[in-house]
């Protein structure tokens, strides 16, 4: 089955049209910004920068030898190559999000052509009209806009491609018989799950495809299942001896899937059918599109709801006639294993979903799809695939409207789609204006408007943009209430919950008992603890305030801002030795804020120790990024005390700070 002559010209002019046909639908991508939880991968978060990536070439190293997101409060995931890109990136670009997003197009582009000429070895036999419809509808699903878009989705990019470079090399291992395609298959099988996990899936994919479209014999084919497995099992050992000593945190909250709090199994197998059934619905008629889904835009579906069973008879009925098909080795057999594949993982069975529902979980899925409606087309038209003679121009009229109308209206749809991924912002007021009962999306959108509310002076437009990020935050405390309510242990929920009100609606009286609630279910949570405290303060009892502050500092807390406002506390009641204790603490927490040094060096200067004072400021005065307005003050304390050569020396200082800035 496997083609043994082809026309180059031919082949090389379709690949050509490919690259084409890429960025036609997605140049328009490439002029956006950083969008949602880009920062994972990038540089823009200057509160978290990412110090692997502004390493360039240098952080390679530790970027292998740490996990994929590290926190203070949680660490997760191993996907190095993800983050080898982003540091290649930076090392010649900086932070340029037109970049990467060209960068993302080219990995899309660079992947279809390699599918296309997968497809057309596989298919060597059949008209070369029928893989080229194959991946002409698998570059225009608008499903995969998320992939393409979001800088973070590059590990979904790599990791599929990766997947089909090995198998590519598996079948030319096959083909040529040569050692050296062995082992390129299995590099870029190691280079795929290092991009990300997913790519386990490659696993099952690479024997079955050689199985469907090669002349080995189902026991041989058992090697090609093998090695990819005992890759695999090496992979996991190697994580295993890498993070042993690491604990690996990932919190939930109830908002990104309800399902993380659901301990009934059996309560999850109806929710699996109705996540399959949305999903098959996004692949067949995807609009509209959401870069987050989650409570409740999903419902906890159960036995009541008429698409569970709809969805459960539909994928039992093609999961039976793959089987049944399966020794035949048939074309539509392929592309529902293909199908089922990719999805299963990601139906809310075995583990839930972030999100319950994500666009980038099916970029593998959409293949077994595109494959099964180029099948159902040429067999609707009565189109025989495997006549290689056929050319194009014989096809019939029909066939080719429907075909090109399919690929007019993806295309549409693609392109207004990336013009959503514009920003944050834009794509979060898109995406929640069509799923107004999304957690989350409220949630980030109004976090985001806050942040633009910072940035606009007052005025017409900022008072809009009060009113907008109010209307979502009152959206956000309903829908929140709502779950906290059911999922009584979400402490992360109930924190952000607390904080809504205390923060948005000054209300601290309401959201005191929701911290109070937090610890109780979780005595050791301090930034419940820290919450509680500043209740008190927003009601106006600062010795309220004092003493749970005082009871997380004797309790040797982490939590460097229980330390900020026992600062501002003390120095409010002129206590300025207990401040003097409390700031020391502080930095022998975190050393490196210049702030913690200013902090202390006033208490002394308060408590009338002007030398010891000076000796913090001065501290603070060497520490980058220099503050001219720091060091004219220095330089007018030393004035003060009498000693001239210093003051002069930091005015000096003042003088050049201020002129590089100018």
């Amino acid at each position: 089955m496997i083609q043994k002559k082809d026309p180059k010209n031919q082949t090389k002019w379709i690949k050509f049209a490919i690259v084409i046909f890429c960025f036609l639908l997605y140049g328009n991508s490439i002029k956006n910004n950083y969008a949602i939880d880009d920062d994972f991968v990038t540089t823009t978060n200057p509160q978290s920068p990412n110090s692997k990536i502004e390493k360039g070439i240098q952080g390679i190293p530790k970027i292998f030898t740490t996990h994929y997101f590290e926190s203070n409060q949680q660490s997760f995931e191993y996907r190095p190559m993800v983050l080898v890109t982003y540091a290649i990136e930076y090392q010649f670009f900086k932070s340029n999000p037109h970049i990467s997003h060209f960068i993302n197009v080219a990995l899309y582009t660079v992947t279809c052509v390699l599918l296309f000429a997968i497809l057309l070895t596989l298919l060597g036999s059949y008209s070369i009209i029928f893989p080229l419809l194959i991946t002409f509808l698998f570059i225009a699903h608008p499903i995969h806009t998320e992939v393409v878009n979001n800088l973070k989705s590059r590990d979904e990019l790599l990791a599929f491609l990766f997947g089909l470079c090995s198998l590519h090399f598996f079948l030319k291992k096959i083909t040529l018989g040569k050692r050296k395609y062995l082992f390129l298959a299995i590099l870029f099988f190691l280079m795929a799950l290092f991009s990300k996990k997913s790519a386990i899936l490659f696993i099952a994919i690479i024997p079955i495809t050689i199985y469907f479209f090669t002349a080995i014999k189902l026991k041989k084919v058992t090697f090609y299942f093998v090695i990819p497995l005992a890759i695999f099992i090496g992979y996991k050992i190697f994580m295993r001896i890498m993070f042993y000593h690491t604990v690996v945190a990932r919190e939930f909250a109830f908002f990104e899937n309800p399902l993380f709090y659901e301990l009934d199994f059996f309560k999850r197998i109806p929710m699996t059918f109705y996540t399959l059934g949305y999903y098959l619905k996004l692949l067949v008629f995807p609009h509209p599109l959401s870069c987050y889904y989650g409570f409740k835009t999903i419902p906890l579906a159960n036995w009541t709801f008429i698409s569970v069973w709809i969805s459960m008879l539909f994928h039992v009925f093609i999961g039976i006639y793959a089987a049944l098909k399966f020794s035949k080795k048939s074309i539509f057999s392929y592309a529902i294993i293909i199908y089922l594949i990719g999805i299963f993982p990601f139906s809310n069975l075995y583990t839930p979903v972030v999100g319950i529902i994500g666009e980038r979980f099916i970029y593998l899925a959409s293949l077994g799809f595109c494959i099964g409606i180029a099948y159902f087309l040429f067999l609707v038209f009565k189109i025989e695939h495997w006549n290689k003679a056929k050319i194009w121009s014989n096809y019939k009229t029909l066939f080719k409207i429907i075909g090109g109308c399919i690929l007019l209206m993806c295309a549409i749809k693609i392109i207004s789609r990336n013009a959503d991924w514009k920003d944050e912002l834009t794509l979060f007021r898109k995406d929640v204006s069509n799923f107004d009962d999304s957690c989350n999306l409220n949630y980030i959108t109004a976090n985001k408007l806050s942040k633009q509310i910072a940035q606009t002076p007052t005025g017409t437009e900022r008072n809009t943009l009060i009113n907008e990020a109010t209307f979502h935050f009152k959206k956000t405390a309903e829908l929140m209430k709502e779950g906290t309510d059911i999922y009584l242990q979400d402490e992360i929920t109930l924190n952000n919950l607390g904080r809504i009100y205390v923060d948005v609606f000054n209300d601290a009286n309401l959201a005191q008992p929701i911290f109070k609630k937090v610890i109780t279910i979780s005595p050791n949570n301090e930034v419940a603890q820290y919450n509680y405290a500043y209740c008190f303060e927003k009601r106006n009892l600062p010795d309220s305030a004092i003493f749970s502050y005082e009871k997380m500092l004797f309790n040797n807390t982490n939590y460097s801002l229980a330390y900020t406002r026992l600062h501002e506390l003390y120095h409010l009641r002129k206590e300025y030795k207990k401040a003097i204790i409390s700031d020391k603490k502080a930095l022998t927490i975190d050393s490196t804020q210049i702030g913690l040094y200013i902090n202390l060096g006033n208490s002394y200067m308060l408590n009338r120790d002007t030398l010891e004072g000076l000796k913090y400021f001065e501290v603070a005065a060497t520490k980058p990024p220099l503050d001219y307005v720091l060091l004219q003050n220095v330089a007018n304390v030393f004035k003060t005390i009498g000693d001239t050569n210093k003051a002069i020396y930091y005015e000096e200082k003042s003088r050049i700070v201020r002129g590089e800035m100018k």
